[in-house]
């Protein structure tokens, strides 16, 4: 489905209308968080009046989100 409505993000479902929830205490959940925190950190480490720096920091994103979620696999 979406992940934009109006301007604003939204919970993404996928096309059975299914999200995910990570808001527990388990194990899983915080490692997730920790990892998508850190996604989240790496995009914003970049000069932002380089288009390469911005460029080589979505790349490692890109790299670090298909390495620790076996991405490249699929």
């Amino acid at each position: 489905m979406g992940f934009f409505k109006e301007g604003k993000s939204v919970k993404y479902k996928n096309k059975d209308g299914i999200e995910i929830n990570y808001s527990g205490n388990d194990i899983q959940s915080k490692l997730t968080r920790e990892v998508i925190s850190e996604a989240v950190r790496l995009l914003s480490v970049y000069d932002g009046n380089s288009k390469i720096s911005m460029n080589i920091a979505i790349g490692n994103t890109k790299e670090f989100l298909k390495t620790n979620f076996n991405l490249n696999e699929i």
